[in-house]
């Protein structure tokens, strides 16, 4: 039962997707006229239909807003088995996921992009990101040492779905460039108290792994989908 009903759901999730990505395209990204003088604000032959049927809804469109900037904002999602895999696979720009170790890393990595070649999507730039829990100290076992403090405060044990680091950002770092190896495009940390590990992330980390060349000092892009290196989608509606 609980399997039938995960897949409806990721299936559901699937159909959402599509939708959002369809009527993010429904208007051509020069539908916007803004002709004062004649009254018009838009050619309306550059808005679509976008006519999704699906088991769970059907949308006739088109959106009730210009397209974004971006032509279609990044879509992630974050999975932890084989249903939310394919949906990784077949629908996301980005997928969080949470090994635990190096070899749990290339077994996801390998699971989702054989599910991205079966979906035709092989060619397509599909990031997959290793979720962390950290907390980070200078001090060699301070950090679990504080881990310690906060789960007897607590009365029972900190657990996540993701792995829970303890120890240093030069320790960290270590450990991210590893698991980079795996084939990870790279990492979303989930600091374990924000009041202190959020700074030492950005004070701590960010500087060693720059010291190491693995961490930009710039930015080159003003745009999510451009600092991801993924290129602006064309509209699957315009015409020429």
């Amino acid at each position: 039962m609980v399997r039938e009903l995960t897949a409806e759901l990721f299936e559901e999730a699937t159909d959402y997707i599509e939708v959002v990505r369809r009527l993010w395209d429904s208007w051509e990204d020069d539908a916007e006229i803004r002709d004062a003088a004649t009254g018009r604000f838009i050619d309306r032959d550059k808005l679509h239909y976008i006519d999704f049927q699906g088991r769970q809804f059907s949308v006739k469109g088109p959106s009730i807003t210009p397209r974004p900037p971006q032509g279609q904002p990044v879509v992630s999602a974050l999975a932890h088995q084989s249903v939310p895999y394919r949906l990784v696979a077949t629908s996301t720009d980005i997928g969080y996921v949470t090994p635990h170790d190096t070899d749990q890393a290339r077994a996801v990595i390998a699971e989702i992009r054989a599910a991205q070649a079966a979906a035709g999507r092989a060619a397509e730039p599909v990031h997959l990101f290793g979720d962390l829990v950290v907390f980070l100290d200078d001090e060699p076992g301070a950090a679990a040492a504080r881990l310690e403090r906060l789960d007897t405060l607590a009365g029972y044990p900190y657990t996540s779905d993701a792995k829970v680091f303890t120890g240093t950002p030069a320790q960290l770092a270590d450990l991210l460039l590893t698991w980079q190896r795996t084939g990870l495009s790279g990492f979303r940390l989930r600091p374990g108290a924000i009041g202190h590990d959020l700074e030492a992330i950005t004070r701590g980390l960010v500087p060693e792994l720059q010291r190491r060349g693995a961490f930009r000092r710039s930015y080159e892009a003003d745009t999510l989908r451009g600092l991801l290196g993924l290129a602006r989608p064309a509209n699957r509606y315009a015409t020429i």
